[in-house]
C-alpha cells in the first residue's frame, strides 16, 4: 500500500474546499490535513501540520497564492505546491514556477488528473506528467531554471 499523502487545501471558497475533501477522501492514499481561506492562515497551517502537497488556489483575499509560494516552502520544505486555479495566465504560471511551485492545474481539469498530479508531485516526478498544463509547466520550469 502507498504511504498516505497529507494535503493542505488553500482556497477561499468554502464549498469548493468541502467538495475536493470528499473527492480526495474517495482515495486510499490521499488526506487533506487542512483547509485555509488565504495565505495568511495557510502559512500557520502549513507551519504546524507539514502537510506533503499544498493545493493554493492563486486568487485569494490579500493576496495572490503565487506570491506565497516561497514562504510556504520555507515553512514546510519537503511540501510539493500544486497551483490549483480557475487562471490560465502565462506570467502566473512562469511566477509560480519560478517561486518553486511543483505544478500548475486548472480547475476545469478532470478529477482522476488532479488525483494523478498530487500522486507525482509528492513523489517528484512533475516532469513526467503528461496532462492538462503540465507539459507547459516543464518547458517554463526548464527556461526559468537556465535564467
Amino acid at each position: 500500500m502507498s504511504p498516505e499523502i497529507h494535503i493542505l487545501l488553500v482556497d477561499d471558497h468554502k464549498l469548493f474546499r468541502r467538495g475536493l475533501t470528499a473527492l480526495l477522501a474517495e482515495t486510499q492514499d490521499l488526506r487533506v490535513v487542512g483547509e485555509a481561506g488565504d495565505t495568511g492562515e495557510a502559512l500557520r497551517l502549513t507551519s504546524k501540520l507539514q502537510p506533503d502537497v499544498i493545493l493554493l488556489d492563486n486568487h485569494l483575499p490579500g493576496n495572490r497564492g503565487v506570491d506565497a509560494v516561497q514562504s510556504l516552502r520555507k515553512a514546510a520544505p519537503s511540501a510539493r505546491v500544486l497551483m490549483l486555479t480557475v487562471g490560465d495566465d502565462t506570467a502566473d504560471l512562469g511566477a509560480a514556477l519560478r517561486a518553486g511551485a511543483s505544478g500548475y492545474l486548472l480547475k476545469a481539469c478532470e478529477a482522476n488528473d488532479l488525483i494523478d498530479a498530487v500522486r507525482r508531485a509528492y513523489r517528484g516526478e512533475g516532469d513526467k506528467v503528461k496532462s492538462g498544463v503540465w507539459p507547459v509547466c516543464n518547458m517554463m520550469r526548464q527556461a526559468a531554471s537556465s535564467c
